[in-house]
């Protein structure tokens, strides 16, 4: 699983026509955490094809990163049309967010645990498949990251309906969605529970995949639509207690899901190369 060595120094900043460039824990929560966990090709209509490359990009040492204590571990992505930014992000989970993959699908080298904050802008307003495509362009121009792709097949956990059915809250309207989107790789701690704020069952499914006690990716099977706000109560203190609850029976109990043991096939990326970026 990874692990969190602190950024190195520097920063720069790219202008277009230049080389491209290409979430806070507390205590209790990094106690609970056990880590943070195809090139994608997209057709344009003629006529009006979408950019390659950012217009504008910086990246910089990830600037929480550096100072430490409360707040150093999270990192936190943010999108809109026109633009994407990146704080405290490993480099390693801008990859994961560039492909759409999970951190358990990338293997590669201890310099992709570094943090940085990645700030990028496009003129033009774009969909976030992309920004996506936009960012493999900027990581492969500045860090000159190869990768190459193998299937493997993983142990997992699968998401389901346990059986009495759901008990979620109501999902929420998409009226009450913001246009923009952030979203952070860990839940929240709030008095020793485990918050999920804004989130699909796939979303939930992922993060609950870095938590201490599962330790293996879990896919969604529950066939769940829409977006929920999900609390785990108690679940943060509970798994740092010898005889404490699992995170299974917190689950199964309080939202009436279950986690399953399965395997799945999975494409892994493995990184041949990728160096830190320079100062132009």
């Amino acid at each position: 699983m990874p692990h969190w060595p602190p950024g190195s120094p520097g920063g720069f900043f790219v202008g277009a026509g230049m080389g491209r460039i290409s979430e806070h824990l507390s205590t209790l929560a990094m106690a609970a955490v056990a880590a943070i966990g195809p090139t994608i090709v997209f057709g344009v209509a003629a006529g009006h094809p979408h950019p390659a490359a950012f217009d504008v990009a910086s990246v910089r040492t990830a600037a929480i990163g550096k100072s430490g204590g409360e707040g150093s571990q999270r990192s936190r992505i943010e999108y809109s049309p026109n633009s994407l930014s990146m704080r405290n992000v490993e480099l390693r989970e801008s990859i994961e967010w560039a492909y759409g993959v999970k951190y358990y699908q990338i293997s590669g080298p201890g310099l992709l645990h570094e943090r940085y904050d990645i700030l990028a802008k496009s003129e033009s307003p774009v969909p976030v498949s992309q920004l996506r495509v936009m960012l493999q362009d900027l990581l492969a121009r500045r860090f000159n990251l190869r990768l190459r792709r193998e299937t493997k097949m993983l142990a997992v956990y699968r998401l389901v309906v346990a059986r009495g059915g759901p008990r979620l809250s109501g999902a929420k309207a998409s009226a009450d969605l913001s246009p923009s989107h952030a979203t952070e790789l860990l839940p929240r701690v709030v008095d020793g529970s485990f918050v999920f704020e804004n989130t699909s069952m796939t979303e939930f499914a992922e993060k609950l995949s870095l938590l201490r006690g599962i330790d293996l990716p879990v896919t969604d099977a529950t066939g769940i639509e829409g977006v929920f706000d999900i609390t785990l109560k108690s679940a943060a203190s509970a798994i740092l207690q010898p005889d404490g609850p699992s995170l299974f029976t917190l689950i199964e109990e309080q939202l009436g899901l279950r986690l399953v043991s399965a395997k799945a096939p999975f494409e892994v990326l493995i990184v041949d190369h990728v160096e830190r970026p320079s100062e132009n």
